[in-house]
């Protein structure tokens, strides 16, 4: 820069030298050429350094207008599981050949369900560590815009970035699940929306604040922390919403009406929408399986791939109503809010697109289990569900506080099933490729509406203002489903088809620093538990909930837990 100057002065002052008449004057011209470069250089240099203040000053406005906070939780799990007997289903075999007396008289179908007797079995994991990072951030863009987000990591000591598939729908990778569920030390995106306040109401645009939702917060000890009941939805879910402030029309303080659309599968990447063909593994041909003297050979049996799509987004239309309510009874200061939310699942897929380990895509024919990590995609839209949810919570005072949540949803099949399962090639005239067994459609049913519900309810007493003492039941009857893939731990409570019961002391032993001691005893009635799709009955003279009972022996492709206990300790920190 300095050289540039001094070339265009000499520049400017050339012809002067040149015309001196004397060495003299041309001497004179030279050091007043000095004095207005040395004048020029000392400008510059405070040019540069007001403009690195500037920058250091900016930077520092920038960073001082993201607020911070957050979380951090160590814990520390033993946990025992129990498995009922029960039949697995591992195939199918030509029928002809079967050993004499495996067949009823005048069996029609030219094939026979291989299955292998599981006994009863028990799981323990007496040391678990998990850590849990959740970090929070604010941007204040102006007086009516803001950007709010969350990242976390959620990740087992030792754990693979990949949980291996355990039945529950929360073991297959996908974004939905991935700032729930114990996985990789990666940070996820649990929330990141653009704020914006009307006179109105206030929208909302990006990944929503759909996590650990009411009544969640009286467990966690602090404030609410998202919009949607936590019985309804409990995970990342992208789109719009708007609420609307009815304070302003003269209901309480605070009373909000709310409509909102999300993407709960985008059929374009991964299954369908915006590609010409697409095909995916999804079971095994048993067409060739005959009976040795061995036994039926299995490694007959053909990898099944299936075109998958045209598919259409799975989409989420919600509604939600919330009251709270101020007033004082005697010496007693009541805070209540009532809750109420409906949700219309458009287009559902049996699964969403993502990645797992050991899916029950056999690796061998005949034999369960993919040992290696294996992508997974959607094969088809199986209709729609609708789910209400309403929540009632009451604090009396400081010391106590009670809520109560009911759920209820309805399947509006559309007919289809999901393409994974086992297939059998008969001849053209008698129908060509058929699927005998597989995933199936909407709550075990893919022909007729069904119906379940579910409960939760929970109590704390906080007799000091650092120590408190919580009790939570919640049921789901037996095809109950939510769209909520955990509550903080590695299998899901608030799904199950059954009970749960926990209870915990929580005690903040140190400014921001919390000690919590735990106990969770799942109950589970009926295998698919946090599943929307299952199979119907292998006997259609059997009803859905006696073939799928746990007690009962039932014919599965894999094994589902009856019973989970897990005693917890942990260190939560907030910031």
């Amino acid at each position: 820069m300095n050289s540039r100057i001094a070339l265009a002065l000499v520049a400017m002052l050339a012809p002067a030298a040149l015309n001196a008449q004397t060495n003299e004057d041309l001497q004179k011209q030279i050091e007043q050429l000095k004095v207005q470069l040395k004048a020029v250089e000392e400008k510059a240099a405070a040019a540069q350094e007001v403009d690195a203040r500037l920058v250091k000053v900016e930077t520092k406005v920038a960073g001082d207008n993201i607020q911070w906070g957050g979380d951090l939780r160590t814990r520390y799990e033993s946990n025992t599981w129990t498995f009922k007997p029960y039949q697995q289903f591992m195939g199918f075999a030509q029928s002809a050949g079967a050993p004499a007396g495996s067949l009823p008289p005048g069996y029609p179908y030219p094939f026979m369900a291989l299955t292998q007797a599981v006994p009863g079995q028990e799981w323990s994991n007496s040391t678990q560590w998990s850590t849990r990072l959740r970090l929070k951030m604010g941007i204040t863009i102006n007086e009516h815009a803001k950007i709010m987000g969350r990242l976390a990591m959620y990740k087992v000591h030792g754990g693979g970035d990949v949980p291996v598939f355990n039945g529950s729908p929360n073991t297959v990778a996908n974004s939905f699940t991935s700032a729930k569920v114990p996985g990789t030390d990666v940070l996820h995106v649990e929330r990141a929306s653009l704020v914006y306040d009307f006179p109105v109401g206030i929208l909302s645009i990006g990944r929503q604040n759909t996590s650990d939702g009411p009544p969640l917060e009286v467990r966690e000890g602090g404030e609410r922390q998202a919009t949607p009941q936590a019985l309804a939805v409990n995970a990342q879910v992208d789109g719009v919403g708007f609420k609307f402030q009815l304070d302003k029309i003269g209901m309480p303080e605070g009373t909000l009406l709310g409509l909102c659309y999300g993407v709960g599968y985008e059929s374009g990447f991964g299954g369908g929408g915006n590609v010409k063909a697409n095909a995916a593994p999804v079971g095994f041909n048993f067409t060739n399986v005959n009976w040795t003297a061995q036994g039926p050979n299995a490694a007959a049996a053909a990898m099944q791939v299936n075109p998958i799509g045209p598919l259409k987004d799975t989409t989420v239309l919600g509604a939600m109503f919330d009251l709270p309510l101020l007033f004082q009874v005697g010496q007693s200061v009541h805070s209540a809010n009532f809750y109420l939310g409906f949700n219309r699942m458009g287009n559902m897929t049996d699964i969403p697109y993502g990645s797992t380990n050991n899916f029950p895509v056999p690796a061998m024919p005949g034999m369960g289990g993919m040992p290696s990590t294996q992508y997974v995609t959607a094969t088809n839209n199986l209709g729609d569900i609708d789910q209400w949810t309403a929540t009632w919570k009451h604090k009396i005072g400081d010391t106590f506080t009670y809520f109560a949540s009911y759920g209820s949803i309805k399947s509006n099949p559309n007919g289809k099933t999901s393409q994974y399962g086992a297939y059998w090639t008969f001849p053209a005239n008698a129908g060509g490729l058929q699927q005998l067994a597989g995933f199936g459609g909407l709550l075990g049913d893919a022909k007729k509406s069904q119906t379940a519900s579910a409960y939760y309810v929970g109590v704390r007493w906080d007799p000091t203002e650092k120590f408190g003492i919580g009790l939570e039941f919640n049921h789901g009857s037996p095809r109950w489903w939510t769209y909520s893939p955990a509550t903080g731990e590695a299998t899901e409570k608030l799904g199950t088809r059954g009970d749960v019961l926990e209870g915990y002391i929580h005690w903040q032993f140190a400014k921001n620093t919390a000690l919590r001691l735990g106990y969770l005893d799942y109950k589970y009635s009926h295998a698919f538990s946090g599943w929307h799709i299952s199979p119907g009955p292998a006997n259609p003279a059997q009803s859905w909930e006696d073939a799928y009972d746990l007690s009962k022996n039932p014919l599965l492709q894999y094994g589902f837990p009856a019973a989970i206990k897990s005693t917890y300790i942990s260190i939560e920190v907030k910031f």
